[in-house]
């Protein structure tokens, strides 16, 4: 029960009202001072001196987002002052000349109240500004503690909550890390021994969370040959100074998940209390487990209970109900420790109005046999329809796979909507300061059990407490012993004490009759059917569908692995999914479990460890017979990748797999169907030596990265911006004020970028040498890792269904993808290069592929007959760009000798411009007529191409574009139409310039 957990959210004094249930999600408290508040003296119209007199003692609590003041005197509420509705950073002020003294002072517009009387009851939010009632200065000296370090301290914290570009948890705790990884180290005190003939058996603690619900106190884990040692960090940290245990007091040991990652672990001990402790990676995890398990003393005394065990003796009646339901609820990995993963117990109750309850009469009972959502057959219908209306097989799309119920059955919502009137501060922790609407209250065990047959968001199933007539707390989650003022419904009736069934007189009675009805002859004979819905056969997959009891995706183990998610904001809504929406059990038999009454135990037990991340989709690679593999073209013949490569793709499900087969096509090339995402053009451009720098609208520069930019691309309708950056992200950002609607962090330089035909999937590679798809419309991320054994050095979309990538390694390789991600193997590898490649394109047919290369030669390669076409021979420097015409006939490159070369394909050279050395290159576009150029002195410029005067020139460029000077350019991009140029610079900053509208019209013939 969660009363069990409150001694985990005081503070280190017994009287002391704050606990970190008072904090937002996501935010960590830091530091205590003893402090005096004062009254502001200009507003009450007082002398300081009379402020004196009037002072409040207290405590000050430094937090990341927010202030708070906790007095002494119980009866005055505790004050929060968020950081967010501070204009200005707190400062140093002096009031008294004559003491010199220096007090914290600042303007707050908003302060929330808390536990006035040390009542649990709703926050109260008061806006200060403008308020004739209260002042917005705030006041407070320090009794032992230097006005300046506290002001040192809490500045980065007000800038943090004054950043625009924090748009989530994550974010926060990345520009949080100097301040917090100082706090939280895996280096262990071994003054805290506590016998000192203790040997440490790690070399160096291990970093952990100690989960308790809604919260998480960070600290270091260590292992002695005798005790288990919990150092707490300095954040978060209001109790003892370390928690530790030893071996012979442990009963139990178990591995965990959290937060759908495999990386907790729980220790119960004698006494009860449990410990669950939340690891950085698996390996951390298992390290402590089997370390563990190791020791001698540990050995002694851990139950080692197995399943099948348990279940015989459930059999021979020699353990109830209740202790093998909670048995399987503890080997599914349901802990009280964690709300999104509370034991769940079943309603076995279906008579709530008789004055007696019957419990020979099998009316009495709810159909074991059935989920809650399948109870009511009017209900199921609705949900049976509307999974027969949702689409199916479009989970690349964004969508989910179809679902009978997109609400589960156990969530801390539900948890909590028990354990209100026992628990109250954690309903107003999750519920962001507020009770729930008296309507929606626990108010009535019958009218619960009628919305959980009649509402379509109700299908909640039972906690333990129903069933416990051990709990000390007995009765105390059904009674309002604490008068709290939970409202008033509309109806006018009081919320008050949770309202019984007429055959139970008290609470204590209720708890009684229910674990009557749960151990009775009826229930012993149909547990099993419940059991497995919830933790058998039937709990997922086709079965689940059979018998109605198919919840969403993302509640199933295994359905996603956030480890592999580095996109916050994806990362955040799968989170923000599993505290809001729980979890569906651990699977533990994948075939019937038997009766109790069954003599036999032919029951297949699940595999003990938990189901492995999803792979990427392999498929088989096409027989001999099916692809012609020319002489010079390189057959794939790589092993299949190891099964530790996964895809982020949260919607892959096993049932997918089979959708492979639709990828693999018998090819002789790559004569499949070829539909450019944007068929080459000309720009349409009329420009000559006499045309006007003015012909341009330039836009303010948009940061929208940290570091250089290395591509650019502009949508098809002009109003989205794609870039990708040294600081290893891929970013769409708003063509018109530079806002950033989708970003993707990786965990190395991003330096290549293309989209598919139809603007749905960006597909860029990385200095680790992997490659990336992105799904646009979801954000949904599949990689390959690694694709090639170097640096990617270009990428470009061949059709619908390919694309192709160059790398350092001097190879380039022909992908297949579609709505499901990538193939894991390339179709084709071609390593015919003789030196690293450092740049790539294809023509508009996706016919041709030409790579530059450091040593200055030019591939070209025909991808239908995947042959080697010819080697162009440019110079002896590196090539650092190459683009193909709007034709394909020919293609531009340029050098790092700064020189620019127009060839035919065939390899014949039509033109050569040597560009002045004030004007060095950093990049180049071209429609075959014009070359655009960002230089490094920042400039953009506009050369001829078609000018035959002379095949080798050192030539001026046709037109510059005015105000580019203003930091050298990395990468940039031209419109279909060559009316709106896109640039990127090495500040990290984009800008756009769009043709002048009447200059369209008179010059250009648009």
């Amino acid at each position: 029960m969660l009363t069990s957990k409150r001694q985990a959210l005081g503070s280190k004094s017994g009287n002391s009202r704050f606990n970190l249930l008072l904090l937002e999600d996501g935010e960590f408290f830091l530091d205590d001072f003893s402090v005096f508040k004062y009254p502001d003296p200009v507003f009450q119209c007082l002398t300081f001196e009379s402020c004196v007199q009037r002072k409040v003692q207290g405590r000050l609590k430094l937090c990341t987002r927010s202030i708070m003041f906790e007095p002494q005197d119980l009866m005055q509420p505790i004050l929060k002052f968020p950081f967010r509705d501070m204009a200005v950073s707190p400062g140093a002020e002096m009031f008294d000349e004559e003491t010199g003294d220096l007090y914290l002072s600042f303007d707050c517009n908003v302060v929330v109240e808390m536990k006035e009387r040390n009542v649990d009851h709703p926050y109260v939010q008061r806006v200060l500004a403008n308020s004739s009632l209260y002042s917005t200065k705030v006041i407070f000296s320090f009794m032992h503690s230097k006005i300046p370090d506290f002001l040192e301290a809490i500045a980065p914290l007000w800038s943090l909550a004054h950043k625009k570009n924090v748009l989530n948890k994550i974010d926060e705790e990345i520009f949080l890390a100097p301040v917090l990884e100082s706090r939280h180290t895996d280096v262990f005190d071994p003054s805290l021994l506590v016998d000192f003939r203790e040997r440490p058996l790690l070399s160096k603690g291990k970093i952990v969370d100690r989960i308790v619900p809604l919260l998480k106190f960070p600290g270091t884990l260590m292992l002695t040959n005798l005790r288990v040692y919990f150092q707490p960090a300095q954040i978060n940290n209001i109790g003892d100074p370390v928690l530790n245990f030893e071996y012979t007091k442990i009963i139990s040991l178990h591995k965990r998940r959290h937060m759908l990652k495999q990386c907790g672990l729980e220790v119960l001990l004698e006494d009860k209390q449990s410990y669950f402790f939340s690891f950085q990676t698996m390996r951390d995890r298992d390290e402590i487990y089997s370390t563990m398990l190791k020791q001698p003393s540990l050995n002694q005394k851990l139950q080692t209970n197995c399943t099948q065990e348990m279940l015989r003796k459930w059999q021979c009646r020699e353990i109830s109900n209740f202790d093998y339901l909670a048995f399987l609820n503890d080997q599914a990995g349901r802990t009280t420790n964690d709300l999104t993963q509370y034991p769940v117990f079943p309603w076995v109750i279906a008579d709530y109005a008789s004055s007696e309850l019957d419990l020979t009469n099998p009316t009495t009972f709810r159909d074991l046999a059935k989920p809650v959502g399948a109870l009511n057959p009017d209900r199921l219908a609705y949900f049976q329809q509307r999974f027969q209306n949702m689409p199916s097989g479009m989970e690349a799309e964004g969508l989910p796979p179809p679902f009978l119920y997109g609400t589960h059955y156990s969530t801390p919502g539900y948890v909590l909507f028990y354990l209100v009137r026992m628990a109250p501060e954690y309903m107003l922790c999750l519920q962001n300061g507020k009770f729930d609407a008296p309507d929606r209250l626990f108010r009535s065990i019958a009218a619960t059990y009628q919305s959980c047959l009649s509402n379509h968001a109700d299908l909640k199933e039972l906690i333990p407490a129903f069933y416990d007539t051990d709990n000390p707390h007995l009765t105390e989650w059904l009674q309002n012993a604490k008068n709290l003022d939970l409202g008033t419904t509309q109806k006018l009736s009081r919320v008050g004490d949770v309202e019984l069934p007429p055959w139970a007189e008290s609470p204590h009675e209720f708890i009684e009759r229910n674990r009557d009805a749960l151990e009775s002859e009826y229930v012993s004979e149909h547990l099993h059917e419940w059991i497995d819905l919830i933790f058998g056969y039937k709990q997922q997959g086709a079965e689940a569908l059979a018998a109605n009891n198919l919840f969403y995706y993302l509640s199933y183990e295994g359905a996603v692995n956030l480890e592999t998610i580095t996109d916050p904001v994806e990362r955040c809504s799968f989170e923000a999914q599993i505290q809001e929406f729980g979890q569906t059990p651990k699977l533990l038999f994948q075939s019937p479990h038997p009766s109790r009454s069954q003599l036999e135990m032919d029951v297949t037990l699940a595999p003990a460890d938990p189901v492995p991340p999803l792979p990427i989709v392999v498929a088989a690679p096409p027989p001999p017979s099916a692809v012609e593999v020319p002489v010079r073209a390189a057959s794939t013949s790589d092993p299949p990748p190891p099964q530790s490569r996964t895809s982020s793709w949260g919607f892959k499900r096993p049932t997918l797999v089979g959708l492979t087969g639709g990828l693999t096509k018998n090819v002789s090339g790559l004569k499949a169907s070829i539909r450019r995402r944007m068929e080459r053009s000309s720009w349409g451009w009329a420009f000559d030596a006499t045309s006007s720098t003015g012909l341009w609208e330039e836009s303010l520069p948009h940061y929208v990265h940290s570091k250089c930019i290395t591509s650019c691309l502009l949508s098809k309708d002009a109003k989205s911006v794609f870039t990708t950056s040294d600081d290893g992200t891929f970013k769409v950002s708003s063509t018109d004020d530079g806002v950033v609607r989708r970003s993707y962090n990786s965990t190395d330089a991003i330096g290549c970028l293309d989209l598919s035909p139809d603007d749905k999937y960006a597909f860029f590679g990385s200095a680790d040498a992997c490659l990336f798809m992105y799904a646009l419309e979801t954000g949904r991320v599949g990689k390959l890792s690694p694709a090639h054994s170097a640096a990617v050095s270009g990428v470009c979309v061949l059709d619908e269904s390919k694309f192709i990538s160059s790398s350092l390694d001097g190879t380039l390789k022909v992908w297949q993808y579609g709505p499901i991600g990538m193939l894991s193997s390339p179709l084709f590898v071609y390593e015919d290069c003789d030196a690293p490649l450092t740049c790539l394109d294809v023509n508009s047919e996706g016919s041709i592929a030409i790579a530059g290369s450091e040593k200055g030669s030019i591939f070209v390669f025909d991808l239908r007959t995947n042959e080697l076409v010819s080697k162009v021979k440019v110079g002896d420097a590196k090539i650092t760009t190459v683009r193909f015409g709007m034709t394909g006939a020919n293609f531009v490159c340029t050098t790092a000798d700064n020189e620019m070369v127009v060839y035919a394909v065939s390899g014949t050279s039509t033109c050569k411009i040597q560009i002045p050395k004030g004007e060095v290159v950093g990049c180049m576009v071209s429609d075959g007529e014009f070359a655009l150029t960002g230089s490094q002195d920042g400039g953009a410029y506009i050369w001829q191409l078609n000018d035959t005067e002379s095949k080798t020139q050192l030539k001026q460029c046709t037109v510059s574009i005015p105000h580019s000077r203003k930091s050298a350019m990395s990468a940039l991009n031209v419109s279909g139409n060559g009316q709106i140029i896109i640039t990127g610079s090495v500040d990290g900053s984009v800008r756009v310039w769009s043709m002048k509208k009447k200059t369209a019209r008179s010059r250009l013939g648009f």
